[in-house]
């Protein structure tokens, strides 16, 4: 894959509050668990399954920051598709924070988690004289419709220049 710059298809003004977005789901495997686990979590469960038994879970579960680290992945191929063919010289800002990050269910070998994404605020705000701010909700569902996962973030946005005159 070729290492090319992260185009954002919208300036900062262009993105309306509420806007939402479903990024995607992924089915986790008991293998991705279990190397996700030994690389980045080494707890019997999520690690072994059947020590996993033997644990508060009862079974093998994936690392919240399995959960976390999919989400990344997902955000990024949807909005590199979302902004394909995009050529103008905008750039994708950076995250500037995370908060309140929430697991609230386990998910286990064979659950399939659907990412969803939702702009809940615009602050008034320019950094360095060129960026925006979205604050977006983040959520994951597993198959029964049940949240697995919450939190928001702050992402920059490049703000049009003709808006800064």
């Amino acid at each position: 894959m070729q290492n090319r710059p992260y185009i954002r298809s919208r300036w900062f003004e262009d993105i309306p509050l509420g806007e939402f977005h479903v990024f995607g789901s992924h089915t986790f495997s008991e293998l991705e668990i279990i190397e996700f686990g030994r690389k980045y979590s080494p707890e019997a469960y999520h690690t072994d399954p059947v020590a996993a038994l033997d644990t508060p879970y009862r079974g093998l579960v994936a690392p919240g920051w399995q959960l976390t680290a999919m989400w990344m992945k997902m955000m990024v191929g949807y909005m590199e598709s979302f902004a394909r063919g995009v050529q103008d010289g905008r750039r994708n800002g950076a995250g500037m924070g995370l908060q309140d990050l929430e697991w609230f269910l386990p998910v286990r070998p064979g659950h399939t988690i659907t990412y969803t994404y939702e702009v809940i605020d615009k602050p008034d705000r320019v950094i360095r004289d060129r960026w925006g701010i979205i604050k977006s909700r983040n959520e994951a569902f597993n198959q029964y419709n049940e949240r697995v996962m919450r939190f928001t973030i702050d992402i920059l946005a490049e703000r049009n220049p003709e808006s800064l005159k």
